[in-house]
């Protein structure tokens, strides 16, 4: 008998979770048991983003037939009629109770890729509300209630608040720009300040360029590229306001681009813009992604982690911290172009 479950998540905001399939039940198990009801839950919610979103899937256990056929119908896979709500609370005090709507995430972009599982609708459920940051004097949280209307069974599961993180290097948040070098002995050097509720970081830098072709300068395409600077960077405390640096050499940067980019003597691409984003976790997304790290040793069991009552998946919070809009600079817009790491990527001034 196989317990099986939603194979991929859609976008939930910026950052995607990975969904594990969780496989394997007691053989002695009654055949002739009632089915019995497993939510898959997963959410991240953001008081950076002014729109939160809820996956909610179904598992079931399969008796007989083909497995797979199950997970193409829709009905196998999401609940019929679902309330699903937010209880604020603010130092141990409860407020607002917030309701999500029910929506197809193929109509809003936040399209499912093609599998085998059934891929429309899309159901996602999402609120507009402003979730609260955790700041120095106020601990928010907020409790997710899910009530099955058919079976009125209820599922729970509570989160604090990731609170803001404050850029300290290598960009001011006014009039930030950017200029990379590509010598080896010189280093990026990210400083911040850890918010608070804040378990763990990770560090993008988006590069976006324009590339056109050669004989054809009408046929041209904007796109970019995202260097993770780090990953899954643990914080000093909870409470947050702890200064963390990370030097990272500069060249890197460099070979990135050369890595990312395919060298293509047919085409002349100008770099436009970069961006730098900083992913703060909370506590229980940070053992969500731990225990899931893959296993190196010789015992590959590995223990599984939900957060949700009675059910699957995960809740918890992210905030970001993103300068998305930053100039490059002259000397950096020059090293684009006559870096030896990125010459056969053939930069040209904007």
């Amino acid at each position: 008998m196989v317990l099986y479950t939603t194979k991929r998540l859609s976008k939930l905001g910026i950052i995607g979770l990975l969904v594990i399939l969780f496989n394997g039940c007691d053989n002695s198990l009654d055949v002739t048991a009632d089915w019995k009801e497993i939510p898959v839950i997963y959410g991240l919610l953001n008081p950076s983003a002014t729109e939160n979103y809820i996956r909610i899937n179904r598992a079931y256990l399969n008796q007989e037939g083909d497995a797979i056929s199950y997970g193409g119908v829709a009905d196998s896979i999401y609940f019929e009629d679902l309330t699903v709500s937010l209880v604020e609370t603010r130092n141990g005090i409860e407020g607002n109770t917030i309701n999500f709507a029910k929506v197809n995430g193929d109509t809003i972009g936040l399209e499912k890729e093609p599998g085998v599982f059934a891929q429309t609708p899309n159901i996602l459920y999402r609120t507009n509300y402003d979730i609260k940051a955790t700041d120095f004097a106020n601990l928010y949280s907020y409790e997710l209630v899910v009530v099955n209307n058919k079976s009125n069974k209820i599922y729970r599961s509570k989160a604090n608040m990731v609170g803001d993180s404050e850029i300290l290097s290598p960009l001011r948040e006014q009039d930030p720009r950017f200029n990379i070098d590509d010598d080896t002995n010189r280093y990026i050097y990210i400083i911040y300040r850890e918010a608070p509720q804040a378990k763990m970081y990770d560090c993008v830098i988006r590069f976006r360029y324009q590339e056109y072709d050669k004989a054809d300068p009408s046929n041209v395409k904007t796109d970019s590229v995202d260097w993770h600077v780090f990953k899954r960077k643990e914080t000093i405390r909870l409470r947050g306001y702890e200064e963390q640096q990370t030097n990272v050499r500069s060249y890197l940067f460099y070979d990135f681009l050369n890595s990312a980019l395919e060298a293509n003597p047919d085409v002349e691409r100008k770099p436009l813009n970069m961006g730098f984003f900083l992913y703060a976790a909370g506590e229980d997304m940070y053992t969500y992604v731990e225990v899931n790290q893959p296993s190196i040793g010789i015992v590959q069991k590995k223990p599984e982690f939900t957060n949700i009552s009675d059910g699957l998946g995960i809740f918890s919070s992210l905030n970001i911290k993103s300068l998305p809009t930053i100039k490059i600079d002259d000397p950096m817009m020059n090293r684009l172009i006559s870096s030896d790491r990125t010459t056969d990527l053939n930069f040209v001034r904007p």
